[in-house]
């Protein structure tokens, strides 16, 4: 039964990639799970969210919680791929 499903997933990964929807697709799980991955402490502050190939922009209301997690980048870029189980984002910039 995993198998089966691991099998599956493999294949829906590859036509989203061949049909070029596999960043819509991140950004749209991205966004949906955007409260999970980064708590609602941030997810109260953000105004958007955009991926695009690898790169995460995030557009937030607080200048003092852009600041930091400027200095937090890596420690959130982290948190958030583990929970994604795969290293979809490359980089995060806060605006």
């Amino acid at each position: 039964m995993k198998e089966n499903e691991q099998r599956a997933g493999q294949l829906i990964k590859a036509f989203l990639k061949q049909y070029r929807l596999d960043d819509k697709y991140t950004e749209r799980e991205i966004y949906a799970r955007w409260e999970e991955l980064v708590g609602s402490a941030i997810n109260n502050r953000t105004i958007k969210v955009r991926y695009n190939n690898g790169y995460l922009m995030v557009y937030l209301n607080s200048s003092t919680l852009r600041a930091e997690l400027g200095m937090r980048k890596s420690e959130l870029l982290e948190r958030i791929n583990q929970r994604l189980r795969e290293k979809v984002v490359k980089d995060i910039s806060f605006k």
